[in-house]
């Protein structure tokens, strides 16, 4: 119950310090100028500030004196999740005086306040039961008003205009690169799990040899790989007519399959170990050779728990692959970094957005799938504990 207060507190306090202290916006006559903060009373009238202040007092008097919301506090929940993208209207539509500049080239960049005022909001709306309708209401809400061309102003859509071929092109190669070095890395991952937990001398290795990837700093290890690649394709060239080369593709996808490779191992040696070794009595009793009960026996029931470490490793894989940009593999990594090397926050967070929301979303089929085949199975593993 304290914990509950205490997050409401929280969620309230970032509002207020949204609406106060921070600028919901920057206007830029360009790209690289420094703009002009934007605070709630630039955006909106005083009458509209106090309305809203006024909803918030009683959505939180609300909150904190019923468990169960009324028909009240429905409708300020609502209307709470209106919010966003009412503001992000109101960035694009704001009219700024007193200065020149070149409609095509001006643009509103989003301010922290915006990001701490969602913050909050989404801490407020987390403490009720419909708080994934609530999130996919607010979702919409901001997406319909980019279709719909109602924030043509935003820094965003002004990047994602200037790139939008390449960002498209971005998004398939870093979903390709993604998913084909975790799917690389399964087989390998499952045998190297099985391997340790049949040969208890070989788990300090197998265990050490993934842990070593994991802990290396990414961007030393695709040195490390890019050096005998560019040896191998000036040694044999018809490598790197294949895309084989010490740049691009080949580095980045060998470097995100061994950083796949510590979860699915992991939980492929946790699964089989909590397989009741009376079942393998069993099995070898009714004849089986060792590698019928592999798959007949040992994988089925350690399926959940190796879904699981899939899941965790094609998760991280999303966010790694940014990296893959740095060495000419591009993905989303490559708008990134063009972001960061331009000073451009808008082009970072319109790279950015993509790898959370795909991430997000892997991890939610991932874990509707870890469900499914929990009930198949008719047993609830706690994968919670070995991912």
């Amino acid at each position: 119950m304290k914990s509950s207060r205490l997050k409401i507190n929280l969620g309230y306090g970032l509002i207020g310090l949204a609406s106060f202290a921070l600028p919901l916006g920057e206007f830029k006559p360009n790209r690289v100028v420094k703009g002009i903060l934007l605070y709630p009373i630039d955006l909106f009238s005083l009458y509209l500030i106090i309305a809203f202040f006024i909803g918030i007092l009683m959505l939180y008097i609300f909150q904190m004196r019923k468990k169960n919301p009324g028909l009240v506090t429905q409708w300020l929940l609502i209307s709470l999740g209106l919010l966003p993208s009412l503001i992000l209207i109101a960035l694009s539509a704001v009219k700024i005086s007193g200065i020149e500049f070149n409609p095509s080239a001006a643009r509103v960049s989003l301010g922290s306040g915006f990001y701490v005022l969602l913050l909050g909001i989404l801490i407020i709306m987390s403490q009720f039961k419909a708080f994934k309708w609530l999130l996919l209401g607010m979702v919409f809400l901001v997406v319909m008003s980019v279709m719909l061309n109602l924030v043509p102003n935003l820094g965003l859509i002004k990047e994602f205009n200037n790139v939008k071929d390449s960002f498209i092109k971005a998004i398939g190669t870093h979903l390709t690169l993604a998913l084909s070095s975790a799917l690389f890395a399964i087989i390998p991952g499952i045998l190297l799990g099985y391997i340790s937990y049949t040969h208890s001398r070989w788990r300090e290795w197998v265990m050490g040899f993934v842990n070593l990837f994991q802990v290396a700093p990414t961007l030393s290890l695709l040195g490390l790989v890019m050096i005998p690649l560019s040896l191998l394709s000036k040694a044999y060239p018809i490598l790197s007519q294949w895309g084989i080369k010490g740049i691009g593709f080949a580095p980045a996808f060998i470097v995100l399959t061994l950083y796949c490779l510590l979860p699915i191992v992991a939980n492929a040696y946790a699964g089989f170990q909590q397989v009741d070794k009376a079942i393998f009595s069993s099995a070898k009793g009714m004849g089986m050779t060792p590698f019928q009960i592999f798959y007949k026996v040992s994988f089925p029931l350690a399926a959940p728990i190796i879904l699981s470490g899939i899941r965790t490793a094609l998760t991280q894989n999303i966010g790694n692959t940014i990296l893959a940009g740095l060495v000419g593999g591009g993905g989303l990594g490559a708008l990134i970094f063009l972001g960061l090397s331009q000073a451009a926050p808008d082009l970072v967070l319109l790279g950015t957005i993509p790898v959370v929301i795909m991430a997000l979303m892997s991890d939610q089929i991932f874990e509707f799938f870890e469900h499914k085949l929990n009930h198949m199975m008719g047993v609830v593993h706690d994968t919670t504990q070995t991912s």
